[in-house]
């Protein structure tokens, strides 16, 4: 009775870690939670005003299938001011969150057999929406040890006559990667060499703890296709919208897409678009900002005093992606990476996400979205832990 295409589709790899997490707390046990995936601040308050006045103003009826003219014209005017790329309305489709972003742009890409690169470490539902589009992922094995620097040369040897494009993310989970200027360049001239599009996942893109990010839409705005959305960087998971912007013909066929599988996002949500990307600078999310800076230098400290683990700094998000292969196996403090996350919720009570779910064994990714007291106390014990 269910199609082929569902029964292929792999299960969470973190439902046996999420099914002990909610046992324990059953049980009373207070868990250190970093295996969130969303800001733990509220949507700023000058957001949630833009809302409500949406409503009250009649925000409430279909729109565009594509967006609202209002909520695309301000998306238009922060790629400009962010990317430096001048775009019109017509290449940008609105949907309910990135993800559903990157299924549509996908559907509209990716023919049967058709191969995609991508960088391992990746985000968990990368291969699987590949998949669903009947595409076939590509993973390129980056090393913590080298910064998850992916190269032209490593695309190189994963090439064949059926790969068709790429796919990047940065600021990155689970890595938090941001690749220099020059990498990012040598990428989108490697997609160019060989005629490949790009799809750039760039839904941190504020969550920034060094310098700027670097988008490949700015290098190749017609064979690359912006990701993005409110979600990350303006704490607003829940009132999914995202947005894809690329070049007018595959905006026109994710429009098409769109206006059969789900019609418009939220009307409201697309109300607020141009309230949070007009106040990017608004104090209330400069906080937020500095926040998760001052948390990824406090876990970096912490994790870099712990002997036998290695990891690379990230440069934004709020992840950090561990390798713990040096204590693992025998003689090791655990047999695996997901035998090391189950032994630390149930013998410590902090709740950590496999490397496996994320196309790397043996390592773990800790979120630092939670406030500093809990951090501290999640590094204590895991240094006890691996002690």
């Amino acid at each position: 009775m269910i199609s082929q295409r569902v029964r292929t589709i792999e299960p969470s790899a973190t439902l046996t870690l999420n099914a002990k997490i909610q046992e324990l707390k059953k049980s009373g046990t207070k868990i250190l939670n970093l295996s969130v995936g969303e800001p733990d601040f509220p949507t700023p308050e000058f957001i949630r005003k833009a809302a409500m006045a949406a409503i009250d103003d009649g925000w409430t009826r279909y729109t565009a299938a594509a967006g609202h003219i209002e909520a695309r014209e301000a998306i238009c005017r922060h790629v400009e001011r962010t990317r430096n790329v001048q775009v019109d309305p017509s290449q940008v489709v609105i949907s309910s969150g990135a993800k559903h972003c990157l299924s549509q742009t996908l559907l509209s890409l990716v023919d049967p057999g058709d191969e995609v690169l991508l960088s391992a470490p990746y985000w968990v539902s990368f291969p699987e929406l590949i998949r669903q589009a009947e595409g076939v992922p590509l993973p390129v094995l980056t090393s913590a040890r080298e910064n998850h620097r992916l190269t032209p040369e490593m695309l190189e040897k994963q090439l064949t006559p059926r790969t068709t494009g790429i796919i990047l993310n940065e600021p990155g989970n689970p890595t938090g990667l941001v690749s220099s200027a020059a990498d990012i360049a040598a990428i989108v001239d490697f997609a160019r060499t060989n005629d490949l599009w790009v799809i750039s996942d760039e839904i941190y893109e504020s969550l920034l703890h060094d310098g700027p990010m670097h988008s490949p839409f700015s290098y190749d705005p017609e064979r690359v296709a912006l990701i993005s959305g409110l979600s990350k960087s303006f704490a607003m998971t829940g009132w999914r919208i995202g947005w894809t912007v690329c070049n007018q013909e595959l905006a026109g066929a994710i429009g098409r897409l769109q206006s059969h599988n789900s019609s418009n996002a939220c009307t409201v949500s697309q109300a607020c678009v141009a309230a949070a990307l007009d106040g990017h600078d608004h104090p209330d999310l400069q906080h937020m900002y500095d926040a998760f800076r001052e948390r990824r230098d406090l876990m970096v400290d912490g994790l870099s005093k712990i002997s036998g683990v290695n990891f690379s700094i990230p440069g934004g998000a709020f992840y950090i992606f561990v390798d713990l292969t040096e204590r693992l196996g025998d003689g090791g403090v655990a047999d695996d990476a997901s035998d090391f996350a189950i032994r630390l919720l149930e013998q410590h009570e902090i709740a950590v996400v496999p490397g496996g779910a994320f196309g790397v064994s043996g390592c773990v990714r800790l979120s630092f979205a939670r406030p500093q007291t809990e951090l501290r106390q999640a590094i204590e014990r895991i240094q006890a832990f691996l002690a």
